[in-house]
């Protein structure tokens, strides 16, 4: 399973396949991030200095969802934060369908292993070990998809400890660049939105 699945698994209604929590616009961005981090564990791209991503030549991979990611790369890249911005137009015009159905897509019929996936990243939110890199993306994604119900559904200091654990992840690993970004582009979302909901 990807990791963009993954996230989409644990988000999504499980009646509906829909999303469920989160707000779609963070949440595609999120899974963005996520087709971003399978392409390079995949080997089908290379993080690079300065936030950057590129596309490693010569590999090729078969019909889906990454195989839509991969063009949006080469088209609004190397920057991830561009990249980030343009993907759900970019799989639109690749796959004919948005980010979270792109997603979607690549999930079986049904919903088996959402209740694992969520305990394991609770799991790996409650604990003071480092967890693999894998591992570590997808709960970054967690904080600004607006999940931290599912990760931490305790209060006082077991959701502080969640929420901290969250926010610095993947800090010192080879994703961290994805986070960043991430977090960069919903925040500039959320700035563009204020004012036009101060109108409404």
């Amino acid at each position: 399973m990807l990791m963009a699945e993954e996230l989409a698994l644990i988000a999504m209604n499980p009646r509906k396949r829909s999303p469920g929590l989160g707000m779609h616009q963070h949440l595609n961005a999120c899974l963005a991030g996520l087709l971003l981090g399978d392409l390079v564990v995949k080997g089908a791209a290379a993080l690079r200095p300065e936030d950057t991503i590129v596309l490693v030549p010569g590999v090729s991979l078969a019909a889906g969802t990454l195989a839509g990611a991969a063009p949006v790369v080469a088209e609004k890249g190397p920057k991830i934060k561009a990249i980030l911005s343009g993907m759900d137009r970019g799989l639109r015009k690749h796959l004919g369908r948005g980010t979270w159905d792109a997603v979607l897509a690549g999930l079986s019929e049904g919903v088996d292993g959402r209740e694992d996936a969520i305990e394991r990243l609770r799991a790996a939110a409650a604990s003071g070990e480092q967890v693999d890199p894998r591992t570590a993306l997808v709960l970054s994604m967690t904080g600004p998809a607006h999940l931290l119900e599912l990760m931490a559904p305790r209060h006082g200091a077991d959701r502080m400890h969640a929420r901290d654990r969250i926010d610095h992840a993947t800090d010192g690993l080879p994703f961290e660049a994805i986070s960043r970004a991430v977090r960069k582009v919903i925040a500039q979302d959320e700035t563009a939105a204020a004012p036009a909901a101060a109108i409404a």
